[in-house]
């Protein structure tokens, strides 16, 4: 029981965590024709490739700053952004068949996926 207690909030400050990155990042991509089948496509991704984020943030964390804040910082941030990310994904495939948020089908989070963010390229 005290464990519910705890992780609630716990899971909503990391959730927290990870948008308040994301969002400064995003920014308007150029204007593409998306179908419904590329939103099928990129919310399965982007679900099923979420906890990439969490490795990708302690790598990146490690790298800029030092190796105690990549896996302290960047475990955080990875955890909110991949959480983020998963939801992004699952609007999309849940949505996929409406005009919903916008009527172009374009992403919701940017990058499309997470494998297109800067920094170390896995090879």
């Amino acid at each position: 029981m005290k464990f519910k207690q705890k992780a609630i909030p716990i899971f909503f400050f990391l959730v927290w965590a990870g948008w308040v990155p994301v969002y400064a990042q995003t920014a308007e991509a150029p204007a593409e024709d998306y179908t419904w089948p590329d939103k099928l496509k990129r919310g399965a991704l982007n679900m099923v490739s979420s906890p990439v984020e969490i490795a990708r943030q302690i790598q990146m964390t490690s790298e800029e700053d030092s190796l105690l804040e990549g896996w302290t910082l960047g475990l955080i941030k990875g955890l909110g952004i991949g959480a983020l990310r998963f939801g992004a994904g699952l609007i999309d495939v849940v949505t996929f068949p409406f005009d919903f948020p916008d009527e172009d089908k374009a992403p919701l989070i940017q990058p499309e996926y997470v494998w297109e963010k800067p920094g170390v390229k896995y090879t």
